[in-house]
């Protein structure tokens, strides 16, 4: 069994090898941290042919909505609160799929409606108050977007919490901007496409925040 020990000149890494056990060590001697997760799960649990998205179920969590370890609440409910229950009350639906082991994205579950466009979405997300979470709200990038449908839905949000989201429009804006051309932004129809949206169309927005998470404290 050989081991495999390297010192190279300027290299930050260091290979160490024991058979089928490897490890990998930087400049400092501290093992290296990883820097990402595997995507979450879609949703869709319905099977069409081999090899698709419902066969397969490939990504992160048990299901779309339950963790494959406890939240800081002490259950692996993916969507609760900001008390750990799934009462929302003050319409906050904390998203502990996203939680970094310090901060975690939440969602506001009602809809803030505009009739003027991309620039006045991104203002009236930015002024939303929710004492005592007062600043911080900001309107959902695409893959914030994105990242609660349920692909298994025909209305890809229509499931709880997130029920209490009404969609007053057929499409709705995000804070992404579209490079080329520059009149539309990236958006989210009724049924889940992500497509672009005129930035001059009316809008039922979904704005977000990124929670301070200590304990089982959010601020």
């Amino acid at each position: 069994m050989a081991n495999d020990i390297g010192w190279g000149e300027g290299a930050c890494n260091n290979d160490i090898g024991w058979g089928l056990a490897q490890e990998y060590f930087s400049c400092s001697g501290a093992a290296e941290t990883p820097v990402g997760a595997t995507l979450i799960k879609t949703g869709q649990t319905t099977s069409y042919r081999t090899g698709d998205d419902g066969d397969l179920e490939a990504g992160r969590a048990t299901s779309f909505t339950v963790l494959s370890a406890n939240n800081p609440f002490g259950n692996t409910n993916r969507f609760t609160d900001e008390l750990g229950g799934q009462t929302y009350t003050k319409n906050i639906v904390i998203d502990w799929s996203t939680y970094d082991g310090a901060t975690a994205l939440g969602y506001k579950r009602t809809a803030t409606n505009v009739v003027t466009g991309w620039s006045a979405s991104i203002d009236a997300c930015l002024a939303i108050s929710i004492s005592p979470y007062t600043t911080g709200w900001r309107l959902a990038n695409v893959n914030e977007w994105n990242n609660i449908l349920n692909r298994e839905l025909s209305n890809p949000i229509g499931y709880v919490p997130f029920t209490a989201f009404i969609q007053l429009y057929t499409s709705h804006t995000s804070s992404s901007y579209k490079v080329v051309p520059t009149s539309f932004s990236w958006g989210v129809n009724t049924a889940g496409a992500i497509n672009i949206k005129d930035k001059t169309e009316t809008s039922s927005n979904l704005a977000v925040r990124t929670f301070t998470v200590t304990g089982t404290i959010l601020t």
